[in-house]
């Protein structure tokens, strides 16, 4: 995501600089800083400055350039073109809870082997360490966190304005987003189409649900989705609802598989999981986020 040379640019735009004055103190040929410094703009960590009629390059004002910044006074000598790789940087992202190697691969969609190479890069200089069995990013290392949630953050608003012009962001963790919208911009590229995926209350009516919105559902990802993920990004909608989770529930017994805990910690919402399938279980009110039985069973014969 980050090469030596970009990096090594930035860390030295300490002010307004011109691409030729770059070249000149990096030692490097022309061409090759302006095409490092257009896959940094591309990214959102420079932008470009005209005054009077030369072009400057400066750092951005976004927050993962500013959380960059705070990393590379921090910690002036790691090698962050390797810590900062789009695989490692996923891996990152869902490290704020403990995960196992296979856990973080199946919640990210890379191999094995590439998670366990990822985390033993990490750990090497601290920022992931081991606890039980598990790996987590380390409590001495927010910078790390603070870079990470705000590089995702910034690229999925930037992929939902291309992806529509009146998508609203409602669930997002590393390169992965729900939203929802009225519709999609026409003459999407291939590689963002191929990771636009209809869930939630959007794939109702294949599982014979009447599900009647203005809006439709989304999730953005690389790897395809499972069916019990479609029951969590109903709750996603709005988990405080009650109404989004009778849908939920509504939706569940006709899933094929019903491996709900399992996705449920993916998400981070295992106990909210737990008491929605005690509340199906048992036919009673049990939390303030669902509906008294009777209320919900009218619900669900409203969409049969």
């Amino acid at each position: 995501m980050l090469s030596s040379t970009e990096i090594s640019i930035f860390k030295n735009l300490k002010e307004p600089t011109k691409i030729s004055d770059i070249a000149e103190l990096l030692s490097l040929h022309h061409s090759t800083v302006s095409k490092a410094i257009s896959s940094l703009e591309s990214e959102g960590f420079v932008r470009k400055e005209k005054i009077g009629k030369s072009v400057y390059i400066r750092r951005s004002d976004s927050l993962h350039a500013q959380s960059l910044e705070d990393i590379l006074r921090e910690f002036p000598r790691l090698p962050l073109s390797k810590l900062f790789t789009p695989s490692s940087l996923h891996v990152l992202s869902i490290l704020k809870s403990p995960r196992s190697i296979a856990e973080a691969s199946a919640i990210t969609g890379l191999d094995r082997y590439t998670v366990s190479a990822v985390i033993s890069r990490l750990a090497k200089y601290g920022i992931v360490i081991k606890e039980k069995g598990s790996f987590l990013l380390s409590s001495r290392h927010t910078l790390f966190e603070n870079f990470v949630d705000n590089y995702f953050k910034y690229k999925a608003n930037m992929n939902l304005r291309i992806i529509s012009e009146n998508g609203v962001l409602i669930w997002q963790r590393g390169p992965e987003f729900l939203f929802k919208a009225e519709n999609l911009n026409v003459n999407l590229e291939s590689q963002l189409e191929n990771k636009i995926h209809p869930t939630a209350v959007s794939v109702f009516p294949r599982y014979g649900l009447d599900m009647i919105t203005d809006m439709n559902y989304y999730f953005f990802s690389k790897r395809t989705l499972h069916e019990e993920e479609f029951f969590i990004h109903t709750i996603l909608i709005d988990p405080h609802s009650p109404i989004y989770n009778s849908y939920a529930l509504a939706l569940a017994p006709r899933l094929e598989s019903k491996n709900f805990l399992k996705y449920a910690i993916y998400y981070n919402i295992e106990s909210h999981v737990k008491t929605l399938l005690e509340y199906l279980d048992k036919k009673e009110k049990n939390s303030d986020f669902v509906l008294p039985w009777q209320e919900y069973t009218e619900i669900l014969e409203s969409l049969v």
